[in-house]
């Protein structure tokens, strides 16, 4: 392989070239070696091109390649946000888990626990289903199926997205988890370490999601999440993004999504939603994403409740919010003022550069 070379050139005042100076990237100490490559193998989320034109780990992974020592130092920059935006995605990624398990039977000099280094993960909008991962309703696992790896990283993240349509593998995984327990006394280990959800897709998913919430492993889930980001759209928002007359400006309210009227979310301290700057909060919230098309505002749970009790204004808006899915109004913008869709926005893209840390 031929040496990675560094050049330097020296300059005068009058900046004519006086000397150069070259070196191997290998002359240099190992640590500021070190500390260079796991620079360069950042994946480059924040690039201007697609991920499906260009591959944002598409470096990092070269890098591996340079030795054991070099891989096994920028694997975890690799793992530390995953994006499974597609089936393909997903199946590559459980088989790399799976791999993983084999290696770490035979103690293989490649073995390397992802669990320890996944932070984040988004899993997006894919219909299909993964091989050798086949559920049927809710998690309804077949007696041979071998959930372990995917779920033991999954659950461990402290931030996740996941699509309504994905409810079959995301409930599959905590019923893993559930089933698979030591024990659920006071004082042991947290089943479910995500304490951050993003849910995206469409609300019309409602009938799915409240089977979902039914379940004992789901309802355990949601109750240990303490904070939601919400980007789903409805059905309304789909035809008009189709008909790409999303953009038009004219009053719109803001309300709280469906879902989330129908969710048993006893732990949540604070939510976000996609809503425009130009539009006028009615309630509590902090701006939590200024440099976004689509501001997220974020809604504190404690100070809304707190809200209540001197205005009977705000107070009938949080009784709305418990009780109608339909009038849980947060936010209104006015005609003429700026109109965003959030079909319009990538958020893989912006949940990859940090949206939910």
């Amino acid at each position: 392989m031929r040496p990675l070379w560094t050049l330097f050139i020296s300059y005068s005042p009058i900046m004519e070239p006086v000397t150069q100076l070259s070196f191997r990237f290998g002359d240099l100490p190992v640590e500021l070696a070190l500390l260079i490559l796991k620079h360069a193998a950042q994946p480059s989320f924040s690039q201007s091109e697609t991920y499906k034109s260009k591959n944002p780990y598409s470096s990092t992974l070269a890098i591996c390649l340079v030795s054991k020592e070099v891989r096994k130092m920028v694997l975890p920059e690799i793992l530390h946000t995953v994006l499974l935006p597609q089936l393909r995605n997903v199946t590559a990624f459980v088989d790399a888990l799976r791999m993983q398990q084999a290696y770490a039977l035979q103690d293989h000099q490649f073995k390397f626990d992802y669990t320890k280094y996944v932070r984040r993960m988004w899993m997006g909008q894919f219909r299909g289903s993964v091989p050798g991962v086949s559920l049927d309703g809710f998690g309804q696992l077949q007696p041979e199926l071998d959930l372990s790896p995917l779920a033991s990283v999954l659950l461990a993240a402290p931030s996740i997205s996941v699509d309504l349509e994905n409810l079959d593998l995301l409930s599959g995984c905590l019923l893993h988890a559930w089933n698979s327990r030591v024990d659920n006394r006071e004082g042991s280990p947290p089943l479910y370490s995500p304490k951050t959800l993003m849910v995206t897709g469409t609300e019309s998913m409602t009938r799915q999601w409240s089977s979902y919430i039914k379940t004992v492993h789901g309802a355990a889930f949601l109750a240990s999440i303490t904070h939601v980001i919400s980007v789903t759209h409805t059905i309304t928002d789909s035809s008009r993004h189709l008909c790409r007359i999303c953009r038009e400006n004219g009053s719109k309210n803001y309300n709280r999504p469906d879902w989330m009227t129908r969710t048993p979310l006893n732990n949540l301290q604070t939510f976000s939603l996609p809503i425009p700057h130009s539009a006028r909060p009615l309630v509590e919230c902090e701006l939590s994403g200024t440099d976004m098309k689509v501001e997220l505002l974020t809604f504190s749970v404690a100070k809304l409740l707190q809200r209540t009790r001197p205005n009977l204004k705000n107070m009938r808006i949080m009784q709305q919010m418990r009780s109608s899915p339909s009038n849980g109004l947060l936010a209104v913008s006015l005609p003429r003022s700026s109109s965003n869709c959030v079909l319009c926005q990538d958020w893989l893209k912006a949940w990859a550069c940090g949206l939910g840390s």
